[in-house]
């Protein structure tokens, strides 16, 4: 590759191994390791689905247990690639009380979660909890609204949200049409309305739905508009990272 990704944290993967529908084990976890120390990418946030009532719901300690484990196995390796505790928490009704009571993970050190919309369903729910939380001051970072129906279908209700400082992370399959033309369309939307904040992978295994490789990136910076906003949201970790980058 003729750039650089230094500096660039991938914010939503499923790297730790046997929470959730990531790596079944530890060598599963370091074969992801290995798709981002080959591309230059030196830090990611391990975010783990967060879904109450299943068998995907780790606790915080177990979350954090399972990224110094990681961590210590990939130095083992010698694998420069720092891993940041965090999850993706799904939206449900016990949501705002369980951010607001500290039982679930922002992304390290920023005080963001990362926060699930459902796919399918509508978002009444979610939306009057976005917006309690952000009245009370809480920092969240929407996943990949791109993909859920009600967004593809009313994504300037995300406007709103975005102007009382929530953050949208779209993936980056999504831009690069890996996951249809509607999620496409609509991360197209966002991107010329200068809604998207951080792009991520939301990489689950080293295969099917893995790390972005070399070519991905190649793809994405020579789509329209995909150099502007590597850059946009390049600043934008700096700026809210800056303490889990001044740990490496």
């Amino acid at each position: 590759m003729n750039f650089s990704l230094d500096g660039f944290i991938d914010i939503h993967t499923h790297i730790l191994p046997g929470l959730d529908d990531g790596p079944k084990d530890i060598a599963g976890s370091i074969a992801m390791a290995r798709c981002y120390e080959k591309v230059g990418v030196k830090a990611i946030a391990a975010t783990p689905h967060f879904l109450p009532g299943t068998a995907w719901a780790a606790t915080k300690e177990r979350v954090l247990e399972s990224t110094q484990g990681l961590q210590l196995h990939l130095d083992r390796e010698k694998i420069d690639l720092k891993i940041i505790p965090g999850m993706e928490i799904a939206y449900h009704r016990k949501l705002e009380e369980r951010i607001l009571a500290n039982i679930v993970l922002p992304l390290g050190k920023t005080g963001f979660f990362l926060i699930e919309p459902s796919f399918q369903e509508e978002q009444e729910g979610l939306l009057a909890c976005l917006l309690s939380l952000l009245n009370k001051g809480q920092k969240l970072i929407l996943a990949h609204p791109e993909r859920a129906v009600f967004f593809q279908q009313n994504p300037q209700a995300l406007k709103k949200f975005i102007d009382l400082g929530l953050r949208i992370q779209v993936n980056a399959g999504s831009l690069l049409g890996y996951f249809g033309e509607k999620s496409k369309f609509t991360a197209e939307l966002l991107r010329k309305s200068n809604c998207i904040h951080f792009i991520a992978s939301d990489a689950h295994d080293h295969r099917k739905r893995g790390p972005l490789t070399a070519s991905d990136w190649e793809s994405l910076l020579a789509s329209p508009g995909g150099q502007e906003l590597f850059w946009s949201c390049k600043k934008i970790i700096s700026q809210t990272f800056h303490l889990d980058l001044l740990a490496q």
